[in-house]
């Protein structure tokens, strides 16, 4: 959402903090819990977004369940009012699916297609780096890893509906000769009280090339109490 310039003229921090239930489907479906923390940082053209979440469900005799954690990072400066240069980092770790580790670091240009008080929407796209590795347990290819180049494409945009609710998602898609991997991500966020929301979103990940026996798709449903400092 946009902001009034003085406010970030001599810098501000926010974030948020998360816990909840989740619900995934990856090759089998479990629910648990899940937790992240988000902080921001911006100053005048500069905007600064770091984060970390963890999905964890418990598995069963024939399912290992879910543990998967995220960082990263996302870095944005305003050339105008209009366009922007974008850089961002992101680090998973996977104890089950294909891809157990994974780093990816990104940069390019952007447009800002609304920015106002009510909404926004960002489009961008870049070239980027990617390393991943596989599972020792592979069958197909076991601790296998891969260095490439990437070319990244994303949309992103959020509403304010009323004064207590928002609306918000994306579509990032990170396509290299290994594999290709497109996020769909959507969210809807309800103000209880002054710093307590309740968040319902779901992220949605198709990976193109995966270990056999694994599903190319994952689901990811939260629900949770976000407090926003």
């Amino acid at each position: 959402m946009a902001k009034d310039e003085d406010s970030t003229a001599s810098g501000e921090f926010s974030g948020d903090a998360k816990v909840g239930f989740i619900y995934t489907k990856t090759d089998e479906t479990s629910m648990s819990v899940n937790s992240g923390v988000t902080l921001k940082y911006e100053e005048q053209l500069w905007h600064h977004t770091a984060a970390f979440s963890t999905y964890y469900t418990r598995g069963n005799d024939s399912d290992d369940g879910t543990n998967k954690n995220k960082t990263t990072y996302d870095l944005k400066y305003d050339m105008s009012e209009t366009f922007f240069i974008f850089g961002n980092a992101k680090y998973e770790h996977d104890q089950f699916a294909t891809y157990r580790e994974q780093i990816l670091l990104v940069s390019g240009f952007g447009a800002n297609l609304i920015d106002s008080e009510k909404a926004s929407l960002d489009i961008g796209a870049g070239p980027g780096y990617r390393y991943s590795k596989r599972q020792r347990f592979d069958d197909d290819l076991p601790n296998h890893s891969e260095d490439e180049m990437i070319a990244n494409i994303f949309i992103e945009g959020d509403s304010k509906i009323t004064d207590g609710l928002e609306i918000g998602g994306g579509v990032r898609m990170d396509y290299g000769d290994s594999n290709t991997t497109t996020t769909t991500h959507g969210y809807l966020k309800n103000k209880l009280m002054e710093s307590l929301s309740l968040m319902i979103d779901a992220e949605y990940i198709y990976n193109s090339v995966v270990a056999s026996g694994k599903a190319h798709d994952e689901i990811y449903s939260t629900i949770s109490l976000n407090y926003d400092f």
